[in-house]
């Protein structure tokens, strides 16, 4: 009897979280946040084009070399009044219905602005010697603009509305059902229905990506000559601009769990690189424009993507570069790519990454408009 009484309680439990599907977790959403500015600017990437979608609250990322190699990147719109009403799903990709009228706020992408502190242990080539050099950068990237499809957003909110209205009311009358055959088949027949109900969200839980947006980003670097304070440092810093558009490929495929996209891709950056030796403990500092894009294709767990750059200014060379992401799951993927790095010698690139989201504190918002 005290067994049954504890399934009970599971599945009226179960009930109300469906019921709650109106709260969303932001930071639940699947990670995309796969390297950071601070790693960019430092070029010790898979991708040097990219702008996440769904940004964790505090994402971890590592590359070749673990142990010597490290970035911390942090959205502070997930730490920051986190309890206000205001804070809907809506409100927060920007897209609202105002007397009956659909609107949209092309700035709502600032809340996904995040600030990256990275270290690296590295061989840079430009430096003469063969000494790793310990490296320090920070970063900040932030989305600009973006635009979603309005009609597509509420749409999908409209047909989980309906979902929500179909759930049926826990059966609290079976604790009044004498112990048996009965009982127990009362049991199983709901719990069989709360396992319909997830199913019928899943539908419903597709990422939708916006149809167009334009990230910035900022990075600065400090390394130390001689891997001491007393060595004196040398910079680097950068800037840039990612625009990103997207289309659905499976769009009128109902039963596929996931939205498969073709992402194109393009950059513009400048930067402004001491991290070059001429002759011994002589450092000079090189001006570049880099420009160039990617096409990627996103199908489910997997992503795949080839970019070009060409780099220009005080030296000219090109990257050409295959990339392939896995999500593990919704808070680690793993990264890697292959190819022709900017390097004019030794330039060929294979590197592996990991990273990892981590969801802090209350981050949720209401799908409530």
């Amino acid at each position: 009897m005290k067994k049954n009484y504890i399934i009970l309680l599971f599945l009226i439990g179960t009930y109300w979280y469906a019921k709650a599907q109106t709260d969303v977790e932001l930071s639940q959403f699947q990670m995309s946040n796969i390297t950071s500015p601070a790693f960019q600017l430092l070029e010790e990437t898979v991708t040097d084009v990219y702008t996440p979608e769904n940004v964790k609250a505090l994402a971890l990322h590592v590359q070749n070399n673990f142990g010597e190699s490290l970035a911390i990147e942090v959205a502070p719109y997930f730490f920051i009044n986190t309890k206000s009403k205001n804070r809907t799903y809506y409100k927060y990709i920007g897209v609202t219905k105002e007397n009956d009228v659909l609107k949209q706020n092309p700035f709502s992408g600032l809340n996904t602005t995040t600030l990256s502190f990275a270290y690296l242990k590295k061989d840079f080539k430009n430096i003469v010697g063969d000494n790793d050099h310990k490296t320090f950068s920070i970063g900040i990237r932030t989305t600009l603009l973006r635009f979603f499809d309005k009609e597509q957003i509420y749409n999908n909110a409209e047909k989980i509305a309906d979902e929500l209205l179909k759930i049926p009311s826990p059966p609290i009358q079976i604790l009044s059902m004498e112990a048996g055959p009965k009982k127990d088949e009362a049991f199983k027949k709901f719990y069989l229905e709360q396992q319909k109900i997830e199913e019928r969200f899943k539908p419903f839980q597709k990422t939708i990506k916006p149809i167009f947006k334009l990230d910035g980003a900022l990075a600065y670097s400090n390394l130390f000559k001689e891997n001491t304070t007393d060595g004196g440092t040398v910079r680097r810093f950068g800037s840039w601009l990612t625009g990103e558009f997207n289309l659905i490929l499976n769009e009128d495929d109902e039963k596929s769990t996931t939205n498969n996209y073709m992402s194109v891709l393009v950059i513009a950056r400048y930067i402004e690189d001491g991290f070059n030796m001429e002759i011994a403990d002589t450092y000079t500092t090189s001006y570049y424009r880099d420009f160039g894009g990617k096409v990627n294709f996103e199908f489910g767990k997997f992503t795949f993507g080839y970019e070009y750059l060409k780099r220009n200014g005080s030296i000219s060379s090109e990257r050409s570069v295959g990339t392939i992401s896995f999500a593990l799951d919704k808070n680690i993927s793993l990264t890697g790519g292959f190819g022709k790095d900017f390097q004019v010698t030794d330039n060929l690139l294979a590197i592996f990454g990991i990273n990892w989201g981590l969801n802090l504190g209350n981050t949720s918002a209401s799908v409530a408009k």
